[in-house]
């Protein structure tokens, strides 16, 4: 199960995502999952149902607020819209993730998991209780006082919440990378090179190159090496795919299973990348560039996201037939 893609930095939540998961291994799907796997997988589901709403309300709330030490003055542009509130069946998620997570093995991250869900608890009122006060704009009677007090709980959760989710998430990285890798070595003695394995490696380079938009400073060099390996995969990708359709054994099954789909949206998050260097070298060529036009990198990183987010979405989709390698 690979992770979605995040903002960069949790300092600078900017970006509403799609969360999704691609497909568990083959192997893995047939099989009940391992008790390491189930307690994984609630990491996972943590960050899918929960993460998107703390990072948004975050970067909402942030960039609005001029000062963070002082709080807000209810004067803010978009004041209304400041925290958005958790549901009435939130409670009974967070009671599924206790249940969970106090379940065999103990896992190194499990501290920090913990310290997620202890976060979202805490945020559940004091969320939902600023969004009715921002929203009925009850702060113009009483001078944004409750708007105060409101800011230390809700800066406080969120920064819990965040720093405790790059914990397991640094974990879950290194888990599915383990994992995905041996997967592939799997893959390849099975079925050879062919289709299954490029699907995996594709996902594999896509990330790769995700991650490197998730650090202070973009490694240019390091991103245009990867973007060639990935380039290299879907290059590969599509000769298996053409291969297959000219000995029309899986010509249909490559479309219905959703498998040509896929390669398509595996070039169109590659041109993603490739608007993204593209920005990159016109600030190195004039470094105002990153001052006159400072939306176009975080924009283009936006869409890079984006454009993994849906990879992801379609990896999951992809079905195989009993004759497809």
């Amino acid at each position: 199960m690979t992770l979605p893609a995040r903002p960069s930095r949790w300092s600078q939540a900017i970006l509403a995502l799609s969360l999704c998961l691609a497909p568990v291994p083959a192997a893995a799907a047939a099989n009940k999952p391992t008790p390491k796997e189930a307690k994984v997988g609630v990491y996972i589901a943590m960050i899918n149902a929960e993460s998107n709403h703390v990072f948004s309300n975050y970067a909402k709330y942030t960039k609005q607020v001029a000062d963070l030490k002082k709080g807000p003055t209810c004067n803010e542009s978009g004041v209304q819209h400041f925290v958005s509130g958790m549901g009435p069946s939130a409670p009974e998620r967070y009671a599924g993730y206790k249940k969970a997570l106090a379940k065999a093995p103990k896992l190194e991250v499990d501290p920090a998991a913990q310290e997620m869900l202890a976060a979202i608890e805490q945020l559940y009122k004091p969320e939902n209780e600023a969004s009715e006060y921002y929203f009925k704009r009850k702060f113009k009677d009483d001078a944004c006082k409750r708007g105060g007090e409101l800011h230390r709980e809700l800066m406080t959760g969120w920064t819990k919440y965040m720093k405790a989710e790059e914990a397991v998430r640094a974990f879950l990285d290194k888990y599915t990378d383990e994992r995905d890798q041996t997967e592939l070595g799997k893959t390849e003695k099975q079925y050879g090179k062919n289709l299954r394995y490029h699907h995996s490696k594709l996902m594999i380079d896509a990330k790769a190159l995700v991650r490197l938009t998730d650090q202070s400073e973009l490694d240019v060099a390091t991103l245009r090496t990867r973007l060639a390996d990935f380039d290299a995969t879907l290059t590969s990708a599509r000769t298996v795919v053409e291969k297959e359709k000219q000995a029309k054994k899986n010509a249909d099954a490559l479309y219905q299973g959703g498998y040509e789909q896929f390669v398509s949206r595996a070039n169109q998050f590659k041109d993603s990348v490739k608007e993204l260097l593209r920005v990159l070298d016109e600030e190195a060529k004039d470094p105002k560039a990153s001052t006159t036009m400072a939306q176009r990198r975080p924009n283009s990183v936006k869409a890079l996201i984006n454009g993994y987010n849906s990879l992801v979405e379609q990896s999951n989709k992809v079905l195989y037939s009993k004759t497809m390698k």
